[in-house]
């Protein structure tokens, strides 16, 4: 999500090639192989003169055509094929107004999997070899810019496909760029978050590098920043305004206006504009919005932030330090690895934790970083029928005695067979561990950090699994023109039912034009509120929390631009009712919405999104302890993203796309981290259009499907089309036996339940890491211990397939497997070690694997 720079600023007109002093694995964006970047600039220039390549002079073989989407203009041109190897050639003529530095932008689609490349001639001289990148598919362009020193006049630029080139791309348009000085950028050291890598929605398009299509309200970009304190920030929005007249956006800064900024017009190229925002330690978010009463039309391509620092480069960004029980130092039992279902060692993290069994018995730690907030997750036994038992715990902080925690496993413990009962006579007892957090005298850095079984600590056993410690800032303040739900007669910390009070704040605060405010405490909701058009803010997750009864609480959605910030929502749920029970957020969020910071604990599902959301984006949140999925896109919702999430002990799919009914489309899990979901997958995609698991962690599957990730279409008749993408995706310990159809499953599990799979899959990236089964598994319906055994000659396809870049060290059974499944796939850079039963299993070779280079240990 962005490039470090320590102690100098890139320039606004282009950038500063990288030196040594950008940091290995440092930001989160895509690797520069992924990219499609040339020259010094590194990207496109976004404004000035288009050419279009139907109107060039075409040569050699190069014809128009229009069987591909996405293009500008009429069409694009074709024919650079390789019966057209040092022939096929597109002309334009283009003007320059001055004598100067041009930077020219082709816009070209290359959809064959590879780098390819193109001669470019400028009046009739070849100037250099251009490497065009590939791009998602032949439907999706890129833009491939270089600078030219060119004169005032009339110039030919000449694109050819020469004996020396591999060709095969298709060519949209040329644009050209005169380069302009820019004002200065401000002083100090910052940090660049590129505008393409973060979430965009409203109309606004990816164009190579670069976002363009501003052009009406509800555009918007919100670009996800890092901060190592709260301050009064410069930042720097990276722009150009080709319109000759300035152009405003409204700012906004963790869902609250900050400003309308001006952004003044750049003639064709880059420029700058620097305003200072108050942002906040941690996860922030800056949204740039078309908003009625702006006017928009602008690009943009980045947004440099002093002091700013860097994300996760997978996984989710997390304000806490998670610290596992077996890496501390302790004087009880250690848990060794165990992943057999029903114990508690395969639902522990890392699957080893620390059992205290007697007084004096602890587990300690060296606090990492200075904290003021203790999580555990730990294990104690339930009551004979069911129902949890409570005890305390001692914590130690330097060797003083500074708290008596007081922990309870009611909301662990479940029994029987699916969905699971909180009743101890259902047997097959499972789900052993639940989580207490807390607010705790000061922990400074490097102190000792330990929870011991005192005297008065009565539980049988403690069984720790990890700690999380964080430092807690101090409540947030109550914004201008928010209204306040006590104001509306809710009351903090008591017995009453406030959901009519928060619902008349709503109602009162949309009518107002204003927001609703939840001050610290606790507030009680026995039912859900309805949400549109609003914004709801707490104090921060640790102060406000609203308190779910009997299971049901949350937030429905029923319209857009919705904004819930800065609050938690626990409820009471104690096993799986799911046509009673409430997620915290459910409902259609329409377009424009917002959801960041928020922790959802002990409930049925986290957020349950439903058609008719478009453009959402979910951003620094944890779910924890569900009764079912943490996250479900089910469908029909589109263009919407969910990062920074953290979900552990779910009781169902982590992070799951359902398309049913309608499919899903363009929806994104980016830098998340799933751990110990105790049923089903850590990331599942079931069906759908161009969906993505990108940039992610997933850590110990437990029962089930058991997944690392799983793209299946199980549930639905609905087809996979467009490109499913998994990429730059870690992998650990995941996998397991699934009774659904009776087999293993994989790491990586693709999966035709009862039809074909035809839309393309591709993985990219991926890091497979201890698999309990296989790496990576492709197969068709049952498995042979089914009681109705799988089709002696199945007809149905997974394909195409394109695996690249992937690493698998450490598998129970293979590297890759194909069970009792056709179709063709792409292999490349797959490297296997550590696999019990070897690399690969393809029975009969009826799986046609095409092998590309880099292969190895299969």
């Amino acid at each position: 999500m962005g490039t470090a720079m320590k102690n100098v600023w890139r320039t606004w007109g282009g950038r500063l090639v990288v030196m040594s002093w950008l940091s290995a694995g440092v930001g989160c964006g895509v690797p520069e192989e992924q990219r499609i970047e040339a020259g010094l600039a590194s990207e496109q220039q976004a404004a000035g003169l288009s050419y279009e390549a139907e109107s060039a002079a075409l040569s050699g073989g190069a014809v128009i055509a229009t069987d591909h989407t996405g293009y500008s203009g009429t069409g694009f041109v074709a024919g650079f094929t390789d019966g057209n190897k040092g022939h096929a050639a597109a002309q334009f003529t283009v003007t320059a107004s001055t004598t100067g530095n041009y930077d020219v932008a082709l816009r070209y689609a290359n959809g064959t999997g590879s780098t390819q490349t193109l001669s470019l001639y400028v009046d009739g001289i070849k100037v250099t070899q251009l490497s065009l990148g590939a791009t998602a598919n032949w439907d999706s362009w890129g833009t491939r810019t270089d600078t030219l020193s060119l004169s005032a006049g009339t110039h030919t630029l000449r694109y050819k496909f020469d004996t020396t080139d591999s060709g095969n791309v298709n060519l949209d348009s040329v644009t050209l760029s005169a380069q302009v000085t820019p004002p200065p950028p401000p002083d100090g050291e910052g940090f660049v978050y590129e505008a393409e890598e973060q979430f965009f929605s409203g109309g606004v398009a990816k164009e190579g590098v670069y976002l363009r299509n501003f052009s009406a309200p509800g555009a918007r970009v919100i670009f996800t920043v890092n901060m190592d304190s709260a301050t009064a920030s410069s930042v720097g929005l990276r722009y150009s305004n080709s319109s000759g007249t300035s152009k405003t956006l409204n700012v906004y800064v963790n869902g609250l206006f900050a400003l309308t900024t001006t952004l003044a017009p750049t003639g064709g190229s880059w420029s700058g504009k620097t305003e200072t925002l108050n942002l906040r330690r941690g996860l922030n978010t800056i949204t740039y919005q078309y908003d009625d009463g702006n006017t928009g039309g602008v690009n943009i391509d980045a947004l440099t932030v002093v002091n700013g620092k860097a994300l996760a480069a997978r996984g989710a960004t997390l304000p806490y330090q998670e610290l596992e029980a077996e890496a501390g130092t302790t004087n009880a039992q250690v848990l060794t690895d165990k992943r057999t279902y029903l114990t508690v060692e395969a639902e522990s993290s890392g699957r080893r934790a620390v059992k205290l069994t007697a007084t004096g018995h602890y587990v300690q730690w060296t606090a990492p970083q200075a904290a003021n907030s203790l999580v555990i997750r730990y294990s104690m036994p339930d009551a004979p029928a069911g129902g949890g038992t409570s005890a305390t715990l001692s914590l130690y902080v330097n060797g003083t005695k500074t708290q008596t925690l007081r922990l309870s496993s009611r909301h662990a413990w479940v029994y029987g067979k699916y969905p699971f009962f909180d009743s101890s006579a259902g047997g097959s007892p499972h789900r052993f561990y639940d989580e207490s957090r807390f607010l705790v005298p000061a922990i400074p850095a490097g102190a000792t950090v330990k929870l011991q079984k005192d005297s008065g600590d009565t539980s049988p056993y403690y069984t720790v699994d990890l700690i999380d410690l964080e430092q807690v800032d101090v409540a947030l303040p109550r914004p201008a023109n928010f209204v306040s739900i006590v104001d509306f007669g809710a009351i903090a910390d008591d017995a009453g039912d406030d959901t009519q009070a928060i619902r008349n704040a709503i109602n009162n605060a949309r009518s107002t034009g204003k927001g609703v405010w939840i001050p610290p405490g606790v507030f009680r909701m026995s039912d859900r509120v309805d949400l549109a058009n609003i914004q709801l803010r707490g104090a921060g997750p640790w102060y406000t929390r609203l308190q779910g009864v009997n299971g049901k609480g949350g937030f429905f959605g029923v319209g857009s631009n919705v904004k819930v910030l800065d609050l938690a929502f626990f409820n009471d749920s104690v096993e799986r009712k799911d046509s009673e029970d409430h997620a915290v957020f459910e409902g259609n969020f329409g377009t424009g919405s917002l959801i960041q910071n928020v922790w959802m604990e002990h409930a049925k599902v986290g957020l349950w999104l439903s058609p008719g959301t478009d453009g959402l984006y979910a951003v620094d949140g944890r779910i924890r302890n569900t009764y079912a999925d943490g996250i479900n896109i089910y469908g029909g919702v589109k263009n919407t993203m969910v990062s920074h999430f953290h979900a552990r002990n779910t009781g169902d799919d982590a992070f799951a796309m359902w398309s049913s009914g309608t499919p899903n489309e363009n929806c994104t899990f980016r830098y998340d981290s799933a751990q110990l979901p105790t049923l089903a997958n850590t990331f599942a995609i079931y069906n759908g259009k161009d969906n993505k698991v990108w940039d992610s962690v997933a850590s110990d599957t437990v029962y089930g499907a058991s997944a690392g990730v799983f793209i299946s279409n199980w549930f639905s008749d609905l087809p996979f089309t467009g490109t499913t993408e998994v990429r730059r995706v870690t992998l650990n310990r995941t996998s397991g036996y699934t009774p659904d159809w009776f087999m293993p499953t994989g790491a990586l599990f693709i999966q035709a339940a009862t039809q074909e799979i035809s839309g393309h899959i591709l993985a990219d990236g991926l890091e497979i890491n201890d698999s309990t089964y296989s790496g990576i598994k492709l197969a068709f319906g049952n498995g042979p211990d089914a009681p109705t055994p799988p089709p002696a000659n199945n007809s149905y396809a997974i394909g195409p397939v394109t695996l690249s870049n992937i690493t698998i060290k450490g598998a129970g059974s293979y590297g890759l497997e194909f069970y009792n499944v056709l179709g063709t796939g792409n292999f490349s850079s797959i490297t296997v070690t550590g696999a019990a039963l070897g690399g690969l299993s393809n029975p009969n070779n009826k799986y046609t694997i095409i092998r590309g280079a880099g292969n190895s240990g299969w």
